[in-house]
């Protein structure tokens, strides 16, 4: 049985940091036309989702216990070429203020907003998810591929304001982004052959890393725009509703004075076990052996922005009965566009549940669930995006979130 401690070094490299994301819910917003005064919202939530990873293993992380060889195995044998992975959070407040700020514009007004984001995704082939947790013997007398591997972990504060419309509840802000954490590591070629006795080891390997290393308590500074444009549709009874384009995040940073590592080899190692070269010594041989350049650089990168397009749930709607659906979309490599589609009911004025479902993502298919209770004053919103996975070691991620607004 291979150590945790080995398999926790490897799933770091293969995976990225296991932090929480950027997050945004597909807990559906009750849009409320009427004029709005002092407002105050508060959102957050935590996910974890993958295309393979199923639950009971990612538990195994989360809340701690031991890995075995069988779970270990059952978990490989799901794995498929190509495997994706992401995991998230966010906590958020803002406060929407209700005094004039235009002449032509009765009502318009201002806004501030601060949240801290964490966004982490990575993407690994079935063989290197073999090598963290079940070791070379499936690769005895063959290889192993790890090419194309990535990872990237950031975790940073959104600080900012603008305008908001009272009515239409549309906004703009500018955010100023300060990271505290970043790390990305991509492997554009890498692969592992053994021997049939494990005693020899031949090992191509390509790739960077780019690590945040600063002294400071903010590691760079960047920029973004955040945006909720509510736009009506349909002029009839039977068909009308509003239509939300949401965008978070749709900037850039620079971290500056950061780690660049460079690694361009190809080695054969006799003697030594895939074992021996993990544990600490060999760790230290194996890099001395390696072509590593090490270099401290600044680089501007691309925040994990978010988009979605989609039909919002009216809360002074006379039916009882709503749909809400769209699509939406990060600005990185690993996450695929995602469709959602869900029924929203509304017994009496306070009190709502609704269910959903979605696909795509980091993942595919997953169930919600959701209940808002509303009075003139106060919202109370409690959901997941993954009602199953709640209940179920075999399906592949975990969600829950909460948004709270004070109207004043």
């Amino acid at each position: 049985m291979i150590s945790l401690r080995i398999k926790m070094v490897l799933l770091t490299l293969a995976l990225c940091t296991f932090e929480f994301l950027n997050g945004q819910s597909l807990l559906p917003v009750m849009y409320d036309s009427t004029l709005a005064n002092h407002q105050v919202n508060v959102v957050g939530n935590l996910f974890q989702h993958s295309t393979r990873l199923n639950n009971e293993l990612s538990r195994k992380f989360i809340f701690g216990g031991t890995i075995n060889d069988e779970l270990s195995q059952k978990v490989y044998e799901n794995q498929s070429d190509y495997n994706r992975v992401g995991f998230g959070g966010h906590i958020g407040i803002e406060y929407r203020a209700p005094n004039q700020i235009f002449k032509s514009k009765p009502n318009w007004s201002w806004m501030v907003n601060v949240s801290n984001e964490v966004h982490g995704a990575g993407e690994y082939s079935n063989d290197l998810f073999g090598l963290v947790f079940i070791g070379n013997a499936p690769f005895l007398g063959g290889n192993a591929s790890f090419t194309n591997a990535s990872g990237r972990f950031e975790q940073f504060l959104s600080i900012g304001g603008g305008i908001h419309d009272r009515k239409t509840k549309s906004f703009l802000t500018l955010n100023a982004i300060l990271p505290q954490q970043f790390f990305e590591l991509s492997v554009n070629r890498g692969n592992v052959a053994f021997s049939e006795t494990g005693d020899q080891i031949d090992l191509r390997f390509e790739g960077e890393v780019l690590r945040a290393n600063s002294y400071a308590y903010f590691k760079g500074m960047g920029a973004a725009v955040n945006f909720d444009f509510n736009l009506p549709f349909g002029n009839s009874e039977s068909f009308n509703g509003v239509v939300s384009v949401v965008g978070r995040n749709l900037g850039a940073y620079q971290i500056h004075n950061a780690d660049f590592i460079t690694i361009d080899t190809e080695q054969s190692f006799t003697g030594f076990s895939l074992n021996e070269l993990l544990e600490e010594e060999g760790v230290e041989a194996l890099k001395d052996s390696l072509n590593v350049s090490e270099t401290n650089k600044s680089e501007f990168k691309m925040l994990p922005g978010f988009l979605q397009v989609g039909k919002v749930v009216l809360a002074n709607s006379p039916t009882k009965v709503q749909s809400f659906f769209g699509v939406r979309m990060y600005t990185n490599r690993v996450y695929r566009p995602l469709i959602y589609a869900g029924v929203h009911y509304q017994p009496i004025n306070q009190f709502s549940v609704g269910a959903q479902g979605s696909f795509g993502g980091y993942g595919n298919f997953r169930l919600g669930l959701y209940a808002n209770y509303v009075t003139k004053q106060l919202l109370i919103g409690l959901g997941t995006e993954d009602v199953l996975g709640a209940i179920f070691g075999s399906q592949y991620g975990h969600s829950g979130l909460i948004r709270l607004a004070w109207k004043i």
